[in-house]
């Protein structure tokens, strides 16, 4: 990419620095004990490059703006239809043509003081940055599409997404690639910033071919009276690590973190999912389901965060997992940690397979076991699916979901 600006490489070698600083990750850290760092080839020398392999074809509507990288490479955005003094640019691109948005508030919200963020910090090779005025109304999904070709063993993508005050926008941000035979390692961090009164929808598809592990951390700051929505669908991948965490910092803030995902074979998905409630009278619903086959595991892990000073929280907190056979595994811990009175918190974890009663009334009605199977798990998963509001998208990814029963 073209060289950055001297602020933005005295930031990169500030990562760099610390990240001699940190110790290695073991895997025996608490954080990490059900998807060791190795797995995720986060440290050490990056895998060998697997070699090409052929990118997968994906529907799209129309857009506002689009974005493709391949490797993390920069390329030009595509503007369509973008209202006055909204910004749509390649990150790396961005530091230079629009300092004064991204300075103040690059690295604000994910940092370096963590060896993974260090890393990323250190080496991501370039992103999306989005920038939405105050009162502007994005109509159309502004949508980046991160792939990877298999020319390298690590891909490196950061992305800034800020919405003024009074703004609207909806966000895509795709992960995808072909089958690799050897390892591939993706590090994608996103920062989002949601102004008073504004509202932001923010959706990433992790839909990585075989061989690719992912982790991934997304952090969002909503300021008073906003609204935020964070949709995570993981379909693809071996090892998959995904980290949203919503921020309610401002009075009447609504933040909702949405995740759905289906492992199948021998994948592995982790997701580690916050709300943190730093003002009063905020609100804040997690909702995560997901579907386990074949020898699959999957990790959720929830917390509610309410310190000092937050009173009138209301914040909820469920993970639903359906395991449709013997050898597959669902692991839910979801955990509150409330230091202020006057709250309103709940929590709920639940780990089930396929009723049998369920299925033999659908078979007696001359359902198919197998087709009777994929209308409970469609009817499970639905409460998730329909809170997408992108209409396109919801169909593509039920779509992806029957795909991948079948």
């Amino acid at each position: 990419m073209a060289d950055r600006p001297g602020w933005a490489a005295d930031v990169r070698d500030a990562a760099t620095q610390t990240l001699t600083t940190l110790p290695v990750l073991t895997g025996r850290e608490e954080d990490w004990r059900f998807t060791p760092p190795t797995d995720l080839g986060l440290d050490g020398a990056a895998f060998e490059a697997p070699g090409p392999a052929e990118a997968p074809q994906l529907p799209g509507g129309p857009r506002a703006a689009s974005l493709a990288l391949d490797d993390g490479a920069p390329s030009d955005p595509v503007l369509s239809a973008l209202p006055e003094g909204v910004v749509v640019a390649e990150l790396g691109a961005a530091l230079a043509a629009h300092e004064a948005l991204v300075r103040e508030r690059l690295y604000g919200l994910i940092g370096f003081g963590q060896r993974p963020e260090a890393l990323n910090a250190a080496s991501w090779d370039g992103g999306l940055f989005v920038y939405v005025p105050r009162g502007a109304d994005v109509e159309l999904p502004i949508e980046a599409i991160h792939t990877a070709t298999g020319r390298s063993g690590r891909v490196f993508g950061r992305s800034l997404v800020v919405v003024e005050d009074g703004a609207r926008a909806t966000v895509i941000e795709r992960y995808t690639s072909g089958d690799f035979p050897s390892p591939l390692s993706a590090s994608s961090v996103v920062e989002l910033y949601v102004g008073q009164d504004a509202e932001l929808e923010h959706v990433s598809v992790i839909g990585w071919g075989d061989g690719v592990r992912h982790h991934a951390q997304l952090r969002a700051r909503v300021d008073r009276d906003a609204r935020f929505r964070s949709v995570v669908v993981t379909l693809g991948g071996d090892v998959v690590r995904v980290e949203p965490t919503v921020v309610c910092a401002g009075p009447g803030s609504d933040a909702r973190a949405l995740g759905l995902y289906f492992a199948g074979e021998d994948q592995h998905f982790e997701h580690r999912v916050v709300a943190r409630h730093e003002a009063p009278q905020s609100y804040s619903n997690l909702l995560y389901k997901g579907a386990i086959q074949d020898r699959a595991h999957t990790v959720f892990f929830g917390n509610l965060v309410v310190p000092p000073g937050a009173p009138g929280t209301d914040a909820y907190q469920t993970n639903r997992n359906l395991v449709l056979n013997e050898g597959a595994r669902a692991d839910t811990i979801p955990f509150l940690e409330i230091e202020t009175a006057e709250v309103k918190c709940s929590h709920a974890g639940a780990v089930g397979r396929v009723d049998d009663e369920h299925l033999f009334y659908l078979q007696s009605r001359g359902v198919p076991e197998a087709q009777g199977k994929r209308l409970i798990v469609m009817g499970f998963l639905q409460e998730v699916l329909e809170m997408v509001r992108l209409e396109e998208l919801r169909h593509e990814l039920e779509d992806a979901v029957k795909a991948k029963l079948a």
